[in-house]
């Protein structure tokens, strides 16, 4: 959390940290979460707690499950960002795949570098942005994202927590 650090809420920020998915990782069956940011001062924008923009937003990682014997991308695991937006439509977010040139289909026993960036939106626009790159390539790009009706909403942490399933 940046307040407990001293710092203040910013509205954009970025961060990377480095990921390798073991020998024997294998996800057949349920995804799970990665690090990413929030803003849900404990009160909504995870865990069904729908974001409408006015109290709360998330916008961390996700991998989903390996891809199975027979597709082309078989033994790769998909990541993304799993977001909850003011315009969300169903009750646990929206989830975005890193697909620019399947960067983000990670192959086992490989380090990655993985980096994030967040700019809120102006509020009650839908000028949002989230990028991301895997080892310093870009893999995704949103530009069009309504997180928060109000400016008080900020970027409050950034969840480096990682697990599986819901």
């Amino acid at each position: 959390k940046f307040r407990d650090q001293g710092q203040i809420e910013p509205t954009e920020s970025y961060f990377r940290y480095y990921l390798r998915l073991g020998d024997d990782w294998n996800q057949t069956l349920e995804g799970g979460k990665l690090p990413g940011f929030s803003g849900t001062y404990g009160v909504t924008g995870w865990g069904g707690r729908q974001s409408f923009g006015d109290r709360g937003w998330s916008a961390r990682g996700l991998f989903k499950q390996t891809i199975p014997e027979g597709n082309p991308l078989a033994g790769k695991t998909p990541i993304g960002t799993y977001c909850y937006h003011a315009d969300m439509t169903d009750r646990y977010g929206t989830n975005w795949l890193w697909q620019k040139d399947y960067r983000g289909y990670l192959e086992n026993n490989r380090w990655y570098c993985v980096e994030q960036y967040l700019k809120l939106n102006t509020p009650r626009e839908n000028d949002g942005i989230i990028r991301a790159w895997i080892d310093g390539r870009p893999a995704f790009e949103k530009t069009d994202i309504r997180f928060r009706n109000h400016d008080r909403l900020k970027i409050e942490q950034v969840w480096m927590n990682v697990y599986h399933g819901g």
